[in-house]
């Protein structure tokens, strides 16, 4: 018996409506099921460790350079001829020295573990040294530096504001070193062994990998020179006896290394203080 064309419009429209309601309902049970799934998330990075392992000079002058600068001013005129005191110094030591010959540089020596599953690259170094720390006469000296992603010629190592500041109380910062004198302590490079060449070039540290790195400072020899010159003034004995003085130079070391950790941002990790001399002048020392 054939049924009229309505019928089949109605059972038509009760089985849309039946299907439509199935697939809503299967669609807010997926959307409920979405809402609680949750991406997995990756592992907070952990800082990694840093083993400051020293501090020795890399470059000195020689201590006849160093009596030839000092003595004339720390000798006086025997009879108060003026310059006869120079006259006396140069016969004894030589000329005078340049600035340039009286530099003097220093390598701090660091172990760098990276406890973390991706690799880690040094970005920015801030140290500290204060020369005579005991005495009147200390002077802090200070450089923050920003390493190059790469080995570029052209590339900038001044930091961009805000590289040496940090938020955590427990590592320094630049302003932490307000007081330093200006042109003291200067950047001279990072190497990752003895004898390799220096660069600002930022070494990166392999995922779960210890790395050796050796940076590089300088002081400026003005600066230096005037905080020696008391060590001069109390060789005065050895000088006049044309000897030269030995200069035992006490030092206090601090700082922080940042890493740089892309979109997550920067993590800090700081070194020091740390105590000790160095003595000038060193035997065995091969100015680079």
């Amino acid at each position: 018996m054939d049924l009229p064309s309505g019928h089949w419009q109605s059972l038509a429209v009760k089985n849309l409506l039946r299907w439509l309601t199935l697939a809503t309902a299967s669609l807010m049970s997926s959307c409920a099921e979405l809402a609680n799934f949750q991406l997995p998330t990756a592992p907070a990075l952990q800082p990694p460790s840093i083993t400051f392992e020293g501090a020795t000079l890399a470059r000195t002058p020689a201590e006849r350079l160093l009596a030839a600068h000092y003595c004339p001013q720390v000798v006086p005129d025997p009879f108060g001829v003026r310059g006869g005191a120079a006259a006396i110094c140069q016969g004894l030591f030589g000329p005078p020295p340049t600035p340039a010959e009286l530099a003097i540089a220093f390598d701090l020596r660091f172990k760098v573990s990276n406890p973390n599953q991706v690799p880690l690259p040094l970005s920015t170094i801030l140290a500290g040294v204060t020369v005579f720390p005991a005495a009147q006469n200390q002077k802090l000296g200070s450089a923050c530096f920003q390493l190059c992603p790469d080995a570029r010629a052209a590339c900038s190592t001044q930091p961009p504001p805000g590289a040496c500041e940090a938020s955590a109380r427990d590592v320094r910062s630049l302003s932490d070193f307000a007081s330093a004198a200006g042109g003291l302590l200067l950047a001279a490079g990072v190497s990752l062994a003895a004898g390799q060449p220096l660069t600002f070039a930022a070494p990166q540290v392999a995922a779960a990998s210890q790395l050796e790195v050796t940076v590089r400072f300088s002081f400026g020899p003005e600066p230096m020179l005037a905080a020696m010159r008391q060590l001069a003034a109390q060789s005065i004995d050895d000088l006049k006896a044309g000897r030269s003085p030995t200069f035992t130079i006490p030092y206090r070391l601090e700082g922080t290394v940042w890493f740089d950790a892309g979109s997550l941002g920067r993590l800090a990790v700081g070194f020091g203080p740390s105590n000790g001399t160095w003595q000038l002048p060193t035997s065995g020392l091969v100015p680079r």
